[in-house]
């Protein structure tokens, strides 16, 4: 159910602006996070946690990536904008 309404989120959420879809991304990864700690401490189990430190490493990078791109992206044409 969560998947499901995160979906829902990221599809309103990317109407027009990049900056607003690298921000449904992250809480995509977020949602995808806390399952995987809600399913580890159910099954007393630390893979989970594990697993989802490495999932906010990577969020985290790809953050700073793709802010990065997008700053490059506006010095180089003036405007964030893009077409669905």
């Amino acid at each position: 159910m969560i998947a499901i309404i995160t979906t829902l989120l990221i599809y309103y959420m990317s109407s027009n602006n990049l900056i607003t879809l690298l921000i449904a991304i992250e809480i995509l990864l977020l949602t995808v996070t806390l399952k995987l700690i809600h399913i580890g401490g159910y099954y007393d189990d630390v893979y989970g946690t594990i697993f989802s430190l490495i999932i906010l490493i990577l969020a985290g990078a790809e953050s700073a990536i793709g802010l990065s791109l997008l700053v490059a992206y506006y010095r180089l044409r003036g405007s964030i904008g893009h077409k669905i």
